[in-house]
């Protein structure tokens, strides 16, 4: 994996004591969260350490000439997954690291790749256009994306979040094993605060008569019964295994739920509904997006017959594992 540390995202999440681009409100602000209260201290030990643990990396880079000089003598390189594509989260530009400019000839490939959202305007996608030209093959994770690309690359595909290649026995063996749960619970996981999702959770919490745990700290006026906001990677496995219900506005929330076949119902996220929207579609669980707690479906219809999914996901398995066959 190449350890590339974008200029906009290194920004953004970098701690330092006092940074000169931030206002005095923001620093005083993450001053007194991360260094006083220590909040996401420890998930972010836990997160590099399942990095360091589990995936291999290059050397660090941040700038093309790097990346270009650290990847010079590799034979394939393939960009995915997420929102790589998504300016957003760029800077406000097209990253050409995330397309893979080098300058080799290295066979490139992506997988997954997203945009998210994003509409593309006719620059970037002159942009787009003459940056896949050197692509050996183009998958994407959503047919939003895909429709955008097809008038510059005709044979873009659409494929799985790479996080639902592997089943849920892969995953479990990289389990660790947390204590101070209930017996059953809704897990509650929604990472913006989302009114709606919270709501809903509150729902499915007290007509199955059991507590909510909340994978992130929430504001709200409802009782949340348990606040996990401190796990890493293998933890969060742990507590998905283990709980009845899930409530989430995540799209990777949605995907988890459904490698590991728990019931749940993914909120509809109206800044970027296609990431969920795409997967439920693919799998035949569309009904189980939701927009508020008013149309949620009577409780004898939130049991999940995956018997459909499971074999819709195997199908879509063997596609992505035919187009990584190099």
């Amino acid at each position: 994996c190449i350890d590339y540390r974008q200029d906009a995202l290194t920004k953004k999440y970098r701690h330092r004591l006092w940074d000169k681009e931030k206002s005095v409100k923001q620093n005083t602000k993450h001053f007194i969260a991360y260094y006083l209260l220590r909040k996401n201290y420890e998930k972010e030990k836990k997160f590099n350490a399942f990095l360091s643990r589990h995936i291999p990396q290059t050397k660090a880079v941040s700038s093309l000439e790097a990346f270009q000089d650290v990847t010079k003598d590799f034979d394939i390189l393939i960009s995915g997954s997420d929102q790589l594509w998504n300016p957003q989260f760029t800077g406000g530009q097209l990253d050409p690291v995330y397309f893979l400019e080098t300058n080799t000839k290295v066979r490139k490939y992506a997988y997954a790749s997203s945009a998210g959202a994003r509409i593309f305007n006719p620059s970037e996608i002159r942009q787009i256009q003459q940056y896949l030209q050197g692509y050996h093959s183009v998958a994407v994770r959503e047919d939003f994306l895909k429709q955008q690309l097809l008038p510059v690359r005709h044979d873009v595909e659409v494929v799985l979040d790479p996080t639902l290649l592997l089943d849920r026995a892969k995953w479990l063996s990289l389990r660790q094993h947390i204590g101070g749960l209930p017996p059953r619970f809704v897990l509650l996981y929604t990472f913006d605060n989302d009114a709606k999702t919270i709501a809903i959770a509150k729902r499915v919490s007290q007509q199955l008569r059991i507590p909510i745990v909340s994978l992130f700290r929430v504001k709200t006026k409802l009782q949340i019964e348990y606040t996990r906001d401190d796990l890493g990677p293998q933890e969060f496995l742990d507590l998905l295994d283990k709980c009845s219900f899930v409530v989430t506005n995540s799209f990777h929330g949605t995907a988890f739920s459904i490698n590991f076949q728990k019931d749940f119902f993914s909120v509809y996220k109206t800044s970027n509904p296609h990431r969920v929207l795409n997967l439920v579609g693919q799998l035949g669980l569309s009904e189980r997006v939701v927009k508020s707690s008013e149309e949620l479906p009577e409780p004898s219809g939130w049991k999940i017959d995956y018997a459909e999914p499971t074999q819709a996901l195997h199908v879509q398995r063997t596609k992505a594992k035919e187009f990584l066959t190099f």
